[in-house]
């Protein structure tokens, strides 16, 4: 390490450019956006002691992020919160020139329209003053520990009445894929897409499987190009079929696309084989917003960061200590209301000549993981599952990254560092900011 100022930077102070394409350039065929304008998706996380927080499932939000609620008592398409429900529980209204898409729809309700998830009413509760400060309580098959049996895991500090449940983004239900095969959301490639069982991303072969260079010989296999296999029992399943190979296997295909794994992608998330080869490309179902000139850039060593027309994006949080230390590839989730509550006050004063607020263009609104957020001055941020991103001043060639892992220490004893160490205290208890890439 070593003290840049009141920064400590720790690591590399750049890493190599992979490609210089960006993730964006060799998407697949447009496809539906993953939802409407001005619904946001949020992570839902287990903070743990001694490691990174643990993602438990996705959920919707309202365009500031707060957390949406179904309730029991209505009916698919139909709401039954009105008179003084309706002021405790605030239907999601629906703006104006919206549309729905795939599993969000618009109903009608006493006094106009409101927006339903697979059929059911979306509400915000009046009681959560920061978004995602709401417990929920999690069953022991949802997180696969015995151990949770006694002591149900809480998220937040307010548990709503037993008939409001939190609602969750599951796109996986809806859809109908042969076993082996799941839908999640993959963050290399900004998309609900097509995973195989252990969640490690999907592709689609413009072309015949028996022709795609991916053969095996005596002295053994050399392929980047996986085929996903189907068993010889396997019959077709909605918008997936069957395919034969040169060896006389089977091989799914989607949408009559010959469905492969990369051998380039080592975690679930990844998506490295989009510029590999412009025959193969993911297997999108949905997908999801980014601003005008966000891309997906992988940098060696760190697998993927985002990046705006080419510049590294960052992220601050309230400094912590964490155990394993923060290099590693997936160490850098944090828990959406920490950042929340820290907005625009993660850089103030002096500390904008470093780190520059990464701004929304004219008309971009909340979307996805993607919020338009309020600084102090009035002036707008872009925040990314919930934390305000920022360019740093010192980064001065595309894929440079010489912001990651920068301690800033906010104890120099000026009136604006006074100001950023109480609300960084009140967060976390400590006055300091660990800024990060932006990952994906």
């Amino acid at each position: 390490m070593k003290l840049i100022g009141n920064r400590i930077h720790a690591g590399l102070s750049a890493a190599v450019l992979m490609s210089m394409m960006g993730f964006s350039s060799a998407m697949a065929a447009s496809a539906p956006p993953t939802n409407p304008v001005g619904i946001t998706l949020v992570e839902v996380v287990r903070e743990l002691a001694l490691s990174q927080p643990e993602l438990l499932w996705m959920r919707p939000g309202d365009p500031q992020g707060r957390t949406l609620f179904v309730s029991a008592n209505d009916k698919p398409g139909v709401s039954n919160c009105v008179a003084d429900c309706a002021k405790e529980w605030i239907p999601l209204a629906v703006t104006a020139g919206a549309k729905p898409v795939g599993d969000w729809t618009i109903i009608k309700r006493e006094g106009g329209q409101q927006w339903a998830y697979k059929g059911q009413p979306l509400y915000t509760w009046v009681k959560e003053e920061i978004p995602g400060d709401v417990a929920t309580t999690v069953g022991v098959s949802e997180v696969g520990n015995s151990k949770l049996a006694e002591n149900a895991l809480k998220i937040g500090t307010l548990t709503p009445p037993a008939e409001w449940k939190v609602a969750r983004f599951q796109p996986s239900l809806t859809s109908s894929v042969p076993d082996g095969i799941d839908v999640k959301v993959v963050a290399g490639a900004q998309a609900v897409a097509l995973t195989d069982h252990a969640g490690l991303t999907l592709y689609a072969f413009s072309g015949d499987a028996k022709k795609d260079g991916q053969v095996c010989s005596s002295s053994g296999c050399n392929v980047q190009w996986i085929p996903v296999t189907a068993p010889a029992l396997a019959a077709n399943v909605g918008d997936f079929t069957l395919v034969s190979r040169n060896d006389g296997t089977q091989q799914w295909a989607y949408k009559k696309k010959p469905l492969y794994r990369y051998k380039g992608d080592k975690l679930p998330g990844d998506a490295n084989g989009i510029n590999a080869d412009k025959r193969w490309t993911a297997a999108l179902l949905t997908e999801n917003f980014r601003p005008a000139g966000v891309t997906v850039e992988p940098r060696e060593g760190y697998g993927t960061t985002l990046a705006a027309n080419g510049k590294t994006l960052y992220t601050g949080v309230a400094y912590e200590a964490r155990w394993g230390g923060r290099n590693l590839r997936d160490n850098y989730r944090n828990a959406y209301y920490r950042g929340k509550k820290l907005g625009g006050n993660t850089c103030l004063e002096k500390c904008l000549t470093a780190w520059q607020p990464f701004r929304p263009a004219a008309g971009e609104t909340s979307n996805g993981f993607w919020e338009v957020i309020s600084r102090e001055d009035g002036s707008k941020q872009w925040a990314y599952k919930g934390y305000a991103l920022y360019t740093y001043a010192s980064d001065t060639a595309p894929g440079q990254m010489n912001g990651n892992d920068v301690y800033d220490i906010v104890s120099d004893g000026t009136e604006d560092s006074y100001e950023r160490a109480a609300v960084l205290v009140e967060v976390n208890g400590r006055a300091g900011v660990y800024w990060h890439i932006a990952k994906p």
